[in-house]
């Protein structure tokens, strides 16, 4: 049982990362999602199928696949919420309270997303925000899933064994005397037998059937392994990333000039919101001479985990990700617009357990 239940997780995971890879055979894009200004529809590590549409398809509601204003040679993934001026697309992330500062030119539409392979790039997402320990702990469990594959191996062989034994006994006459062969009813005379030909015949015994077995599973199992590492390496190098500005960047004609202290939340906790969640609160000042927050974030080291608007004070977490086992230590990241955020100083120890997008968390 063990290693059925092995094989078919190996199975799944090169079926998923053949469903992300296939559809770029007929012209449809891949693409990892990077950040998370598209949760929850659309989460870090997700990879994104968008086809080509013709301009008639592209409406109001649909997700966009588009090269981003903002940043040349970045993609953008947001949804197209309405028509701008002159013709453009205007688009907003699902997590971000405000809509895109640069509207889109129809022209730079690559196409509209319409497949969603959840959570299958999340190693490489994890590899390039420096997650050395959860890509290893991943690593480690993959090869032990791959090792359990072949746990029953020894079942099976000694199961074909016997069957052959079986074949070999058997007989036509059912007397036992073996299966008869024509000329058996011949008279035996005196003498020495006369000597026939050696043939050269090859001889299969039971050790060449198991040697064989054994170098038909390793010849499977490094077959399923670069599967896999060719899936991941492709999905690093030809699938483009989804990368967009958080929130968004406005402009004006006539701006004024003022000093301003960044304000972190304080107060931080953590207290019990179900049996597999928590409530995270905090503080902030009311009124500051920076500003009212563009929203709040749920950090784990670099890894936004949740988002809250800037009028929040709490938000209820239960674990996200592929992959997630320990106690973690979680900060509030206060976003002030643009690229300006400020970190608490304060954490919370939360005890995380997640696994293929469903978890708990319980306070640490």
């Amino acid at each position: 049982v063990v290693g059925t239940l092995a094989r078919g997780v190996v199975a799944t995971v090169l079926g998923l990362a053949l469903w992300a890879a296939a559809p770029a055979l007929i012209g449809w894009q891949p693409t990892t999602v990077m950040t998370g200004s598209m949760e929850p529809r659309l989460v870090p590590g997700d990879v994104v199928v968008s086809r080509p549409v013709p301009p008639a398809e592209v409406r109001p509601g649909r997700i966009l696949l588009a090269d981003d204003p903002d940043q040349p040679g970045h993609l953008r993934m947001h949804r197209y919420v309405e028509e701008g001026p002159n013709g453009t697309l205007v688009t907003k992330g699902d997590a971000n309270p405000q809509a895109d500062s640069t509207p889109l030119e129809p022209a730079a539409v690559h196409g509209v997303a319409f497949l969603r392979i959840p959570f299958v790039a999340a190693p490489i997402t994890w590899l390039r925000d420096g997650e050395w320990a959860r890509s290893g702990l991943l690593g480690l469990g993959f090869a032990a899933v791959l090792a359990l594959c072949a746990v029953d191996g020894s079942l099976r062989r000694l199961a074909a064994g016997d069957d052959g034994a079986d074949e070999d006994v058997d007989d036509q006459d059912g007397d036992g005397r073996g299966p008869s062969r024509p000329g058996d009813d011949l008279e035996a005379r005196g003498g020495p037998a006369p000597s026939l030909p050696a043939g050269r015949g090859t001889t299969v015994t039971r050790r060449s059937l198991r040697r064989r077995a054994r170098r038909g599973r390793r010849v499977r199992l490094g077959g399923a392994a670069a599967v896999v590492v060719l899936a991941v390496g492709l999905g690093t190098l030809l699938s483009p990333s989804a990368v967009a500005e958080p929130f968004s960047r406005t402009t004006s004609s006539t701006s004024t000039y003022g000093a301003g202290t960044p304000v972190s939340v304080s107060d931080l906790s953590c207290a019990p919101a179900s049996a597999t969640s928590v409530t995270i609160s905090w503080s902030y000042p009311p009124t500051t001479d920076i500003g009212v927050p563009t929203s709040f974030d749920l950090m784990d080291g670099t890894t936004r985990v949740a988002t809250a608007p800037g009028t929040a004070s709490s938000l209820v977490y239960s674990g996200s990700g592929l992959l997630a086992l320990g106690t973690v230590d979680l900060r509030i990241r206060t976003n002030l617009g643009g690229s300006w955020t400020v970190p608490s100083s304060q954490s919370v120890k939360v005890r995380v357990l997640s696994l293929a997008g469903s978890g708990s968390a319980g306070c640490g």
